[in-house]
């Protein structure tokens, strides 16, 4: 089961990075063109999903190698003992989790109206909106998954991955 999560939560970086690399190249493929006088259709709508797609499919692997940004100044500042600081980022990942699973069903609800509904992007180029809005329900339900799986972790005696990547040094590099 490890393998198969730990595999999802690799996809689910691949695809932000694919989304971001398709900005990447929407953007200078437009500029090449402007200077022929042509241009892609749709290029800002696409740019603007994969956008959304980078950042919310970016959420389960940068939270699981302790890259997002976490408000530690409470914690911190309480100066708590290990058990208390323990159940109190139990508190914080199940108030996550009640959160990003609404996230995750209200995505998913969008998803299937506009697939129900046919309907399309107002743009020049008619893509079905289920399309686009599929990878923000699907990034929402990844880190739903991550999250509940650090609770069960940390719930049977081990540490949540972002805390461990934080321990192992893991964790992305910050410039100050």
């Amino acid at each position: 089961m490890r393998r198969a999560l730990d595999t999802l939560y690799k996809l689910c970086g691949a695809l932000a990075a694919a989304a971001m690399l398709l900005i990447a190249a929407l953007i200078l493929v437009q500029v090449f063109l402007r200077f022929f006088g042509g241009q892609i259709k749709s290029a800002d709508d696409i740019s603007g999903w994969a956008l959304v797609a980078t950042i919310i499919l970016g959420l389960a692997p940068t939270y699981r190698h302790n890259a997002h940004i976490r408000v530690t100044l409470l914690i911190d500042r309480l100066k708590l003992g290990t058990p208390a600081r323990a159940l109190l980022e139990r508190v914080v990942t199940a108030l996550s989790i009640i959160l990003v699973g609404w996230a995750a069903y209200v995505s998913a609800h969008f998803v299937w109206e506009s697939y129900v509904y046919n309907e399309l992007n107002q743009g020049l180029l008619a893509v079905p909106m289920w399309i686009p809005q599929f990878f923000m329900a699907f990034g929402f339900l990844v880190f739903l998954i991550a999250l509940v799986d650090d609770l069960v972790v940390d719930l049977m005696g081990g540490t949540q991955s972002h805390l461990a990547a934080a321990a192992d040094g893991d964790e992305m590099p910050v410039e100050r």
